[in-house]
C-alpha cells in the first residue's frame, strides 16, 4: 500500500474496505484468466495436464485485464494514484508492482492448486 497515494490519510475502515475491494478484484481477474485457459484448452481440467497454450492464455489474460484495470482506475476514473516511488512501465504508465504481482503469483497459484488437487485424487 505504500506505493499508492493517499493511503496514509485513510481512516482504518476505509483502508480495510479499499484493500478488500482490491483483493476481490484480483480474485475476479484470476477467475476470468483461469476460464480463458479453459477456453483455450477446451477443458476445465487443464491445470492437471498443463501445456503451454492454456498457461500462456491464463497469464496473458491476467496481464491484459490488470493493465486495463490499472489504466481505468488511475487515468479514467481517478480511483487511485501511484506514489512517486512506484515504478511505472514506459508507454503504458502501469505500475510495476501490479504487473509483477500478476507475473509472480499466478504461476505459484497454478503450482499450489495442481499440487493440492493431486493429493485429492
Amino acid at each position: 500500500m505504500p506505493f499508492y497515494e493517499g493511503v496514509k490519510t485513510l481512516e482504518f475502515m476505509s483502508l480495510v474496505r479499499t484493500c478488500t475491494q482490491a483483493s476481490l478484484g484480483d480474485g475476479v481477474i484470476s477467475i476470468v484468466a483461469y476460464w480463458s485457459g479453459v477456453v483455450t484448452a477446451r477443458s476445465r481440467n487443464w491445470i492437471h495436464a498443463i501445456t503451454v497454450e492454456p498457461v500462456m492464455t491464463y497469464l496473458a489474460a491476467g496481464l491484459v485485464i490488470t493493465i486495463g484495470m490499472e489504466w481505468l482506475a488511475t487515468d479514467v476514473l481517478d480511483r487511485w494514484q501511484y506514489a512517486p516511488h512506484m515504478s511505472e512501465l514506459p508507454l503504458l504508465g502501469t505500475g510495476l508492482l501490479p504487473i509483477l504481482q500478476w507475473l509472480i503469483l499466478p504461476p505459484l497459484i497454478l503450482w499450489v492448486v495442481r499440487r493440492q488437487t493431486r493429493r485429492l485424487s
